[in-house]
């Protein structure tokens, strides 16, 4: 009986132990989703859903796609007119984007974080019909549920000096964005954007769903602060829902009570009969606390490179910067003016993105270039064409050419880890950016200056290739540069001839 008993015992442990361990695996991977980074084949990915708003709207990729689903990302395009508001919205994965046109005015909430701008001037609105702000605030609190009598004393005092000194708005960081930004976004930070400029605002953006601080399943979600979206959510599985701001679940009582205001009020902030979306058109001038425009391509004394020890208030989470411009040539990391550019952006020059894992680099192709053949060592590449065509072949672990097409503007293409890939543009110019699922992307080129077969004795080019040792030595050394050369068979054919001088 007692060897009966621990038998049972035993199996009860092993089934429970599988169990949880399927249930984990269920929230984190489906099981139609086992085998997702069998890519046999890529493609050149377009956006499949479009949600539009009063003021602009919003294209998803589908995150469901084999090849987005195996990187673990999400992708959405952002296009605000001139006057619209994208409302405060939140993420539970890192977000990266990419300003691809125009400018606008940014913020983000970062809880626990204190409001560091205020107006110098009162708020303008702050009488109305002869009445203090302070006392049109009373009166809504009369009208509405009461307000906890605890605190009242408390109140009214912060209100008299207010009284006396008028009221002043306070928030936190609010920054400009402009094309060639690259900006992070932490998980659960709201996050906001205010189109300034005169042309559409666009803005390409990727989620890490695959990121460790997303504690759910591999579907992006959206938590919005304020608005409705009555086409659904983000290319998915929710697409098929409405979604309504976070406000419309609580009773309209208990939101009142916590905000202190009446109960209409409270009923306004839930959006119930709101069919804007979420980009909507301001009204009149759009007025907060802003630093001053910088100038395009100023000398950018501020931005300097973050110590592997840190720097003490750099490193706060509150005051660390959250974008990085990386379209101004003269910050490229190589430059040729005839060939083009490559810039990248990582934890060292933008330290918050330690935080979220991500990176990014912005290449430019002049007409008849390419970059070298190269592969990601530690990260999933997804690049995005801004403009221009060009050509990309990517190769897998197999030796298998899996992708080799033209991509324009407005496409997409995933290049997963280890994958060998090269980038042509013929004739017209080919400009990208990419975004890598490593916040310290690194890659190896596979000719070159800096390549691995550089770095290989010509004994063991020669007899991996079954080739002479003087066709090891051309193999070795014909490519004189590091990323960028000439994709023309005439400058192959003069390097040939310079070499055997």
């Amino acid at each position: 009986m007692v060897k009966l008993g621990n038998l049972l015992v035993a199996t009860f442990g092993v089934l429970l132990v599988l169990n949880g361990c399927l249930a984990r695996q269920s929230l984190g991977v489906p099981p139609q989703l086992q085998n997702e980074c069998n890519l046999d084949n890529l493609d050149v990915l377009q956006a499949t859903e479009t949600i539009k708003s009063e003021a602009g709207q919003i294209e998803y990729w589908d995150h469901n796609h084999p090849q987005l689903r195996c990187a673990g990302v999400s992708v959405a395009r952002y296009v605000i007119e001139q006057g619209g508001l994208y409302l405060p919205t939140f993420f539970t994965s890192p977000k990266i984007s990419y300003v691809v046109q125009g400018r606008g005015i940014s913020g983000r909430v970062v809880p626990g974080c204190a409001e560091t701008f205020m107006d110098s001037q009162p708020w303008e609105g702050q009488e109305q019909q002869g009445q203090p702000w302070e006392g049109r605030q009373g009166q809504q609190g009369q009208q509405g549920q009461p307000w906890e009598g605890q605190g009242q004393q408390g109140q009214q005092g912060q209100q008299g000096q207010q009284g006396q000194q008028g009221f002043r708005d306070m928030h936190q960081k609010v920054e400009h964005v402009r094309r060639g930004d690259i900006c992070a976004t932490t998980p659960g930070s709201a996050h906001w954007i205010y189109n300034s400029g005169e042309q559409p605002l666009v803005i390409i953006a990727l989620l890490d769903i695959a990121n460790y601080q997303n504690q759910l399943d591999r579907n992006p979600r959206v938590f919005r602060l304020a608005g409705n979206n009555q086409q659904g959510g983000f290319g998915g599985s929710q697409q098929q829902q409405e979604q309504k701001n976070m406000w419309s679940g609580f009773d309209a009582q208990i939101i009142a009570q916590a905000l202190k205001i009446n109960v209409k009020l409270a009923q306004e902030l839930q959006n119930q009969q709101d069919s804007r979306g979420n980009i909507v058109r301001v009204k009149g001038p759009f007025q907060v606390v802003r630093p001053p425009l910088r100038q395009p391509y100023e000398s950018e004394e501020w931005r300097h490179p973050r110590s592997p020890q840190g720097n003490g208030l750099e490193e706060t989470i509150c005051s660390m910067r959250s974008h990085e411009n990386i379209d101004d040539p003269a910050r490229a990391d190589v430059y040729k003016p005839n060939l083009g550019r490559v810039t990248s952006v990582n934890s060292y020059t933008l330290p918050i993105l330690e935080y979220v894992r991500l990176s990014a680099t912005r290449g430019v192709l002049q007409g008849n270039a390419m970059v070298l053949p190269k592969y990601n060592m530690n990260a999933n590449e997804i690049l995005y064409c801004t403009g221009g065509q060009g050509r990309i072949q990517v190769v897998n672990d197999n030796g298998q050419n899996v992708l080799d097409q033209q991509v324009q503007k407005g496409q997409l293409v995933v290049i997963p880890q280890g994958f060998a890939y090269v980038v042509q543009s013929h004739g017209n110019k080919f400009e990208w950016i990419s975004f890598k699922t490593n916040e310290n992307a690194m890659i190896s080129t596979l000719a070159g200056r800096t390549s691995l077969l550089r770095a290989l004795p010509l004994e063991v080019i020669s007899n991996g290739f079954q080739i002479s040792p003087e066709e090891a030595r051309k193999i070795k050394f014909n490519t004189l540069e590091t990323t960028l050369t000439r994709s023309s068979g005439r400058q192959q054919q003069l390097i040939e001839e310079i070499v055997e001088a």
